[in-house]
């Protein structure tokens, strides 16, 4: 069991309500359209500190204030899997028709983009139309995945570091005929094959807390291991990050914005929208190394 997620933070410029008792907080009384004064970007971060996943509905705003958002977190990146805003470069898309079929993206519990030597810190994303119902996004805290554990196993993990690559994705292990709806830019998939390493417990940069630093979508295996080896106690962290007891679940409406924290936190699409199309714009805000 746990403590349910409570700020030490009292707000008076904005309004926040929690979601669930593991993360996420809707937010309430700021325009972003503007901006923002000191006290209240100050209760913002603390929100977004404490609950991982904040979301702010009711924000028609433009791409440049999205921007202008996310540059308060850190440097804007853009990730070489996903298409940029044609109007806009520095914010990247993802869209679904309403008659695609398969696969979505990003509908395995994943944190973006690992692969890189500094992977995002968070992500600011937007959404421009969304279905009546279905295509929520799931996110999981990676703090208490950690706390949950055993002694024992924090003893043995605080040791490892995990091989973060993306040649499922886009390097040489992609599959020949994925079952998708989605494209990717062109990539050359020597850049896909790429490894580097990080510790699979980090220690989070703004809070100081630790979370579990792996997924399955990027690590392969323990360094120093092979993937054969590495599997067992693999498939038992993933299959634990995911609990549901960590969790919370978002829906989306037109105009919503959301924050994410993609050091301590999981998050999946719920391809649940067949026949509905979806398009939200992102703009990836980079974080130092994992340490």
């Amino acid at each position: 069991m746990f403590e349910p997620v409570q700020s030490q933070q009292t707000f008076r410029r904005i309004a926040v309500r929690p979601l669930t008792g593991a993360l996420g907080a809707e937010i309430r009384d700021v325009d972003l359209a503007w901006p923002l004064d000191e006290d209240t970007e100050r209760e913002i971060f603390a929100a977004f500190r404490d609950y991982l996943v904040v979301y702010f509905p009711d924000q028609p705003i433009s791409h440049e204030a999205h921007l202008t958002l996310a540059r308060r977190f850190g440097p804007v990146i853009t990730l070489p899997q996903i298409f940029s805003v044609p109007e806009c470069p520095d914010l990247q898309m993802i869209r679904r028709e309403a008659d695609a079929k398969g696969r979505v993206v990003g509908e395995t519990w994943h944190t973006d983009s690992t692969f890189l030597e500094r992977p995002p810190y968070c992500v600011v994303m937007r959404a421009l139309e969304v279905p009546p119902s279905g295509g929520d996004t799931a996110f999981s805290n990676l703090y208490l995945a950690y706390e949950a554990l055993s002694p024992k196993m924090k003893e043995l993990l605080s040791g490892l570091r995990g091989v973060h690559t993306a040649a499922r994705l886009f390097g040489s292990q992609q599959p020949a005929n994925p079952n998708r709806s989605f494209k990717f830019p062109e990539i050359n998939a020597s850049e896909g094959d790429k490894e580097i390493t990080h510790p699979v417990v980090c220690t989070h940069p703004v809070s100081g807390r630790k979370f579990i630093y792996v997924n399955n979508v990027f690590v392969h295996r323990f360094d120093g291991m092979t993937e054969e080896e590495s599997a067992p106690l693999l498939q038992y962290l993933f299959a634990h990050c995911a609990k549901v007891d960590f969790t919370c679940r978002v829906r989306w409406h037109k105009d919503q914005l959301l924050i994410w924290d993609n050091r301590a936190t999981y998050h999946r699409a719920i391809a649940d929208y067949d026949g509905c199309a979806r398009h939200v714009v992102r703009a990836t805000v980079e974080g130092p190394r994992p340490s």
